[in-house]
Protein backbone atom coordinates (compact mmCIF):
# COMPACT_ATOMS: atom_id res chain seq x y z
CA UNK A 1 0.00 0.00 0.00
CA UNK A 2 1.44 3.11 -0.71
CA UNK A 3 0.63 4.92 1.98
CA UNK A 4 2.11 2.27 4.17
CA UNK A 5 5.71 3.93 2.26
CA UNK A 6 4.67 6.98 3.05
CA UNK A 7 4.09 6.47 6.44
CA UNK A 8 7.59 4.43 6.87
CA UNK A 9 9.46 7.57 5.66
CA UNK A 10 7.81 9.64 8.05
CA UNK A 11 9.75 10.57 11.32
CA UNK A 12 8.77 9.10 14.39
CA UNK A 13 7.55 12.68 15.76
CA UNK A 14 5.01 13.06 12.69
CA UNK A 15 3.54 9.59 13.09
CA UNK A 16 2.91 10.31 16.91
CA UNK A 17 1.07 13.29 16.15
CA UNK A 18 -0.85 11.79 13.28
CA UNK A 19 -1.70 9.01 15.62
CA UNK A 20 -2.81 11.79 18.80
CA UNK A 21 -4.83 13.21 15.80
CA UNK A 22 -7.04 9.91 15.68
CA UNK A 23 -6.79 9.28 19.06
CA UNK A 24 -5.19 6.06 19.57
CA UNK A 25 -4.71 5.54 22.91
CA UNK A 26 -1.11 5.76 24.36
CA UNK A 27 0.34 6.35 21.10
CA UNK A 28 3.35 7.94 22.61
CA UNK A 29 4.29 4.30 23.83
CA UNK A 30 4.29 2.83 20.71
CA UNK A 31 7.16 1.49 18.63
CA UNK A 32 7.20 3.45 14.99
CA UNK A 33 6.66 0.29 13.60
CA UNK A 34 3.19 -0.57 15.78
CA UNK A 35 2.59 3.28 14.82
CA UNK A 36 2.97 2.91 10.48
CA UNK A 37 1.17 -0.22 11.52
CA UNK A 38 -2.13 0.97 12.68
CA UNK A 39 -1.89 4.29 10.97
CA UNK A 40 -1.49 2.49 7.77
CA UNK A 41 -5.46 0.83 8.15
CA UNK A 42 -8.69 2.67 6.83
CA UNK A 43 -10.12 1.27 10.57
CA UNK A 44 -8.54 0.93 14.16
CA UNK A 45 -9.05 -2.81 15.10
CA UNK A 46 -11.95 -3.26 17.80
CA UNK A 47 -9.59 -2.86 20.52
CA UNK A 48 -8.43 0.48 20.17
CA UNK A 49 -12.57 1.58 19.33
CA UNK A 50 -13.18 0.39 22.50
CA UNK A 51 -10.77 2.29 24.37
CA UNK A 52 -11.59 5.44 22.39
CA UNK A 53 -15.16 4.96 24.30
CA UNK A 54 -15.99 7.69 26.62
CA UNK A 55 -17.84 6.47 29.40
CA UNK A 56 -20.85 8.67 28.29
CA UNK A 57 -20.67 6.03 25.44
CA UNK A 58 -20.04 2.94 27.30
CA UNK A 59 -23.71 3.83 29.37
CA UNK A 60 -25.39 4.43 26.35
CA UNK A 61 -24.45 0.99 25.06
CA UNK A 62 -25.38 -0.64 28.22
CA UNK A 63 -28.71 0.74 28.09
CA UNK A 64 -29.25 -0.26 24.63
CA UNK A 65 -28.68 -4.02 25.61
CA UNK A 66 -30.68 -3.45 28.71
CA UNK A 67 -27.88 -3.76 31.18
CA UNK A 68 -29.06 -2.93 35.12
CA UNK A 69 -26.98 -1.22 37.14
CA UNK A 70 -23.99 -0.04 35.53
CA UNK A 71 -24.44 3.47 36.72
CA UNK A 72 -21.76 3.08 39.23
CA UNK A 73 -19.67 0.86 37.40
CA UNK A 74 -16.14 2.94 36.40
CA UNK A 75 -15.21 2.78 32.77
CA UNK A 76 -12.74 -0.31 33.17
CA UNK A 77 -15.68 -2.66 34.67
CA UNK A 78 -18.20 -0.86 32.58
CA UNK A 79 -15.84 -1.74 29.77
CA UNK A 80 -15.09 -5.58 31.05
CA UNK A 81 -19.12 -5.97 31.43
CA UNK A 82 -20.12 -4.89 27.67
CA UNK A 83 -16.99 -6.87 26.09
CA UNK A 84 -15.87 -9.35 28.15
CA UNK A 85 -14.43 -11.91 25.71
CA UNK A 86 -12.23 -8.57 25.08
CA UNK A 87 -11.00 -8.20 28.10
CA UNK A 88 -6.84 -7.91 26.92
CA UNK A 89 -8.30 -4.73 25.53
CA UNK A 90 -8.22 -3.45 29.04
CA UNK A 91 -4.25 -4.17 29.35
CA UNK A 92 -2.75 -1.11 28.94
CA UNK A 93 -5.73 0.81 31.42
CA UNK A 94 -4.44 1.67 34.41
CA UNK A 95 -5.90 -0.13 37.87
CA UNK A 96 -7.19 2.34 40.21
CA UNK A 97 -6.17 0.22 42.82
CA UNK A 98 -3.81 1.20 45.80
CA UNK A 99 -0.89 -0.51 46.49
CA UNK A 100 0.38 -1.95 49.55
CA UNK A 101 3.47 0.25 50.16
CA UNK A 102 5.61 -3.06 52.31
CA UNK A 103 8.87 -1.07 52.75
CA UNK A 104 10.80 -1.00 55.55
CA UNK A 105 11.73 2.09 57.41
CA UNK A 106 14.07 3.22 59.97
CA UNK A 107 12.69 3.87 63.88
CA UNK A 108 12.06 7.91 64.00
CA UNK A 109 13.18 8.04 67.47
CA UNK A 110 12.83 12.16 69.01
CA UNK A 111 15.98 14.07 68.99
CA UNK A 112 17.88 14.20 72.10
CA UNK A 113 18.17 17.70 73.76
CA UNK A 114 21.83 18.30 73.43
CA UNK A 115 24.05 21.05 73.40
CA UNK A 116 24.70 22.69 69.80
CA UNK A 117 28.29 23.27 70.57
CA UNK A 118 29.37 19.54 71.64
CA UNK A 119 27.33 18.01 68.63
CA UNK A 120 29.16 20.34 66.01
CA UNK A 121 32.26 19.21 67.68
CA UNK A 122 32.00 15.35 67.25
CA UNK A 123 30.73 15.99 63.71
CA UNK A 124 34.23 17.88 63.09
CA UNK A 125 36.32 14.96 64.63
CA UNK A 126 34.28 12.00 62.64
CA UNK A 127 34.76 14.08 59.29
Amino acid sequence: MSTSIDLNAMSLMALKKMAKGRRIKQYYVLPKSKLVELLGLPELPRKYKIEKMTIMELREIAKERGLRGFWGLNKEDLTRALFPKDDDTIENAPTHEKKQDNRQTGKHEEPQEENADEVREKVVENA
